[in-house]
C-alpha cells in the first residue's frame, strides 16, 4: 500500500512540522526523550512522527523496543483483544476482567528494562479513548518506571486526556496538512513517482475530501490510479464516494434531523452504530462536517442562529462521550435536541 510504503522513514522526511520535528532531533542527539502528548487533526502524521522517532532512537532494532497499543482496539474487542493478540496473550487470564490485564500488562512491560538500548516507548495512538480509570492508573506507572519506559499518547482530542497525564508530557501541536500548505505538493510528488498524472482539478478535488488526512488522500489517490493513467475531478469523485462511507451517512443522518423524521433517524443510527459499528467519536466527526456543509449554505440570520444552537448540542454530546459507557444515548439526545430546535425554527 502507498501509505505504508511512503510513510516517513526519519524525522527529516516528515513535512510540515517542523518546530516539532527540530524539538525531537534535539532529544535524539542527546539520546534521551521525555513522555510525548501529540494531538492535532488526524492523517497529519502523529503515528509517522512515532515510528520515525523510533528508528532514529534505536535503528534497526526500533520494532523490539517499541509497543504500539492502538487503543481502539482494546476498547472495541476487551478481552478478545488481549487473547487473540500475539504480544499480549501471555498476559491473558480468563479469570480477570479486560480492564484489570490490561493494567497488568502495561505495568509489567514498562518495568522490564531494554536489552540494547537505555528506554522503551510505549505508544497509544486514539489515547483520547482510553477510559479514565485506565489513565489514571498509568500515571502511577509513569512516574515509577521513568528510567525503562517513556509514553506517547496520540490524539484529536488533548481535552480527553486527564490533567495529570498531560502535565507529565511534553505537549507538542501537529497542524492539518492542508494548513501548512503540503498536502498538495506532497500528493503530486507521489503521483510523479508512481509515473501517474493528476490534473489541478483532481488534486484539488482529492484535497477536499481529504480535509488534511495525508492518510485517506494517499489511499483514494492509489486506489484512482488503479482506473485511469490521468486522474481528473471525475476519477477522485468516483473513488471518494465508496471511501467516505462514514460521512455520506452522518449526511443523511443530518438530512433526516432537518425532515423531523426522528423514526427514520433512530433506526439509521442505531444500524450505523451496532451493525455497521460506527463509533460515536466517529461519527460525530462527520456529523460536525456535515453540519459545517449546511452551515455555509446559510444566508438568513435566522440559520445562522440556528447553525449556532446545533453546534452547542454537538459539543456537549462530544463532551459526554468523554466518560460514556453507552455512546448511542448521548448521540441520540444531540440529534432529538437538533430536530426540536429545527422544528421550532419552521414554526
Amino acid at each position: 500500500m502507498w501509505t505504508e510504503y511512503y510513510r516517513p522513514k526519519r524525522l527529516d522526511d516528515l513535512v510540515g512540522h517542523d518546530e516539532v520535528v527540530k524539538r525531537l532531533q534535539g532529544f535524539v542527539n542527546e539520546g534521551t526523550a521525555p513522555n510525548l502528548l501529540l494531538w492535532g487533526p488526524k492523517g497529519a502524521g502523529k503515528t509517522s512522527m512515532v515510528y520515525a522517532l523510533a528508528r532514529e532512537l534505536y535503528g534497526e532494532s526500533y520494532d523490539e523496543n517499541l509497543m504500539h497499543i492502538e487503543t481502539s482496539d482494546f476498547v472495541e474487542q476487551g478481552k478478545k483483544w488481549l487473547k487473540e493478540n500475539e504480544r499480549f496473550k501471555f498476559f491473558y487470564d480468563e479469570q480477570k476482567s479486560g480492564v484489570v490485564m490490561f493494567k497488568e500488562m502495561i505495568r509489567e512491560y514498562a518495568a522490564l528494562a531494554p536489552i540494547n538500548a537505555r528506554f522503551k516507548l510505549l505508544f497509544f495512538s486514539n489515547a483520547d479513548l482510553l477510559p479514565r480509570n485506565i489513565q489514571q492508573a498509568l500515571r502511577r506507572v509513569m512516574e515509577r518506571s521513568n528510567r525503562t519506559c517513556r509514553f506517547v499518547f496520540a490524539t484529536t482530542k488533548p481535552a480527553a486526556i486527564i490533567p495529570p497525564i498531560r502535565s507529565r508530557c511534553l505537549n507538542l501541536h501537529f497542524r492539518s496538512l492542508d494548513k501548512s500548505g503540503v498536502l498538495e505538493p506532497l500528493l503530486q510528488a507521489i503521483a510523479e513517482k508512481e509515473g501517474v498524472t493528476i490534473t489541478d482539478s483532481g488534486l484539488e478535488t482529492l484535497a477536499d475530501y481529504a480535509r488534511g488526512d495525508a492518510g485517506a488522500a494517499i489511499t483514494i489517490l492509489e486506489a484512482a490510479a488503479l482506473s485511469a493513467p490521468t486522474i481528473g475531478k471525475k476519477q477522485i469523485e468516483a473513488v471518494a464516494r465508496n471511501a467516505f462511507f462514514q460521512r455520506r451517512k452522518a449526511e443523511e443522518l443530518v438530512d433526516l434531523a432537518f425532515a423531523g423524521r426522528y423514526r427514520d433517524l433512530r433506526a439509521r443510527l442505531e444500524f450505523l452504530m451496532r451493525e455497521e459499528r460506527i463509533s460515536g467519536r466517529e461519527l460525530l466527526v462527520e456529523i460536525h462536517e456535515a453540519l459545517r456543509k449546511k452551515m455555509l449554505r446559510a444566508t438568513a440570520n435566522d440559520d445562522a442562529n440556528l447553525f449556532a444552537r446545533l453546534v452547542v448540542y454537538e459539543g456537549d454530546a462530544d463532551l459526554n462521550l468523554c466518560t460514556s459507557f453507552n455512546t448511542m444515548i448521548h448521540i441520540e439526545e444531540m440529534f432529538t435536541r437538533m430536530a426540536r430546535a429545527v422544528a421550532l425554527r419552521s414554526s
